[in-house]
């Protein structure tokens, strides 16, 4: 087995990530109600009000994610050689992903395929039986057209396509001259953001989001960018910390394009349909918005989340199966509540709810088992690090101040 070793912990960085990825709840129980084809939906969707969640999340959530693994790459490759940070990540990413297509994304495919009369379906192809007859068709290939599919596993191949190139970066590329460039004049930080608009303004239009990893230049060049962007954070600290200095008129420009991108956005879409602009300008908007909210939560985040919040501290190790399981926990819960119709609010509320209680469950229980935890992409140790009563201890001390 693999025996892996961890980093020092950045506390902010860890809180980012785990409010992103509790916030994945909220996000895909909003595609149950929202105008876009999905795995499972509402029997009255769509919503306005999801479609305005989603996009509102989306600004900045996977974006996020991505900076944030390039931060945390570059700090484990200076305590790793090559093939072992090669090692971790392959444990870390594909072993998941491939356990879980199978456990986790089948599941999803199989009540989707048995659900004829869900309106948007993502693949409307119908299937008669149970799950395990469906079994012998899932491996062929690939969704929307066929049944094999990562679905909301994508990330972790993406993640570690990306990881592979840093390996070969040395200091030499590091660019110090342009950190210290960056570091004279904080602001500098706003001018990649430029770089990121245009790689969607010439990529998005020719290569739309597919998540197939072929296919996704649009997505590789802009999440790529970003992780490449992130690793360069952490091997130049002082850029980083200097994002601190511009915190606050980051702030201000992401709130009003962020304003601005939902004033220009059709309502059937989620916006609010006031200003008429063409697709191009609006997409510049999104997109700046994007940048400068990327700083904003990189900036306070460096300053609010400084020291660990007990209850997210809880929440970290077991984050990544809580990401692995909570989508197929969503569209499990919309197929059996299918008939519920008429309290979209209430049946949203008690899906979210539903979801985070059981996808902390599980994530908790598989991090408490040797082979669970090499399943979902923890590191393998035959005694887990934290016993279940010393995570119990941290939630009641938490508890006990309220």
């Amino acid at each position: 087995m693999i025996a892996l070793s961890s980093p020092p912990r950045r506390n902010d960085v860890d809180t980012l990530r785990a409010v992103v990825v509790l916030l994945l709840v909220p996000f895909h129980t909003a595609r149950l109600f929202d105008a876009e084809v999905w795995h499972m939906k509402d029997m009255n969707a769509p919503y306005w009000a999801a479609d305005f969640l989603i996009r509102s999340l989306n600004v900045a959530q996977m974006s996020l994610l991505f900076l944030l693994a390039g931060m945390s790459a570059a700090w484990a490759l200076e305590r790793r050689s090559r093939v072992a940070f090669l090692k971790e990540r392959f444990a870390r990413l594909i072993v998941p992903l491939l356990i879980g297509t199978v456990v986790l994304v089948a599941p999803q495919v199989w009540v989707e395929r048995i659900t004829p009369d869900v309106p948007l379906r993502m693949s409307p192809i119908d299937h008669e039986g149970g799950l395990w007859p469906f079994m012998t068709t899932y491996f062929r290939c690939c969704y929307p057209e066929a049944n094999f599919s990562w679905h909301h596993l994508w990330f972790l191949p993406y993640l570690f396509t990306y990881c592979l190139p840093l390996v070969f970066l040395d200091n030499a590329a590091v660019a110090r001259r342009l950190a210290r460039w960056m570091t004279k004049a904080p602001w500098r930080l706003f001018l990649p953001g430029l770089i990121l608009i245009g790689i969607e303004a010439a990529l998005r239009p020719s290569f739309p989001s597919t998540h197939n990893l072929v296919w996704d230049w649009a997505n590789h060049a802009h999440y790529g960018f970003l992780v490449l962007f992130g690793w360069w954070l952490g091997r130049n600290p002082d850029v980083e910390a200097s994002i601190c200095d511009i915190r606050q008129i980051a702030l201000f420009l992401s709130a009003g394009l962020v304003a601005l991108w939902f004033a220009t956005l059709p309502v059937d879409a989620g916006g609010v349909g006031m200003i008429e602009t063409p697709h191009t300008i609006r997409h510049m908007i999104r997109f700046a918005a994007e940048w400068c909210l990327l700083l904003t939560l990189l900036g306070y985040g460096r300053i609010l989340f400084s020291r660990p919040i007990p209850i997210l501290k809880a929440f970290v190790p077991i984050a990544l199966p809580f990401y692995l399981f909570h989508q197929t926990i969503i569209v499990i819960l919309g197929w059996l509540w299918l008939d519920w119709t008429g309290m979209p609010l209430l049946k949203a509320a008690a899906v979210a709810v539903l979801t985070t209680i059981l996808s902390i469950l599980l994530a908790w229980g598989a991090a408490h088992s040797a082979m669970t935890r090499l399943a979902t992409g923890l590191p393998f140790r035959r005694k887990p690090r934290f016993p279940l009563r010393s995570t119990e201890a941290i939630c009641i001390r938490w508890l006990a101040r309220w």
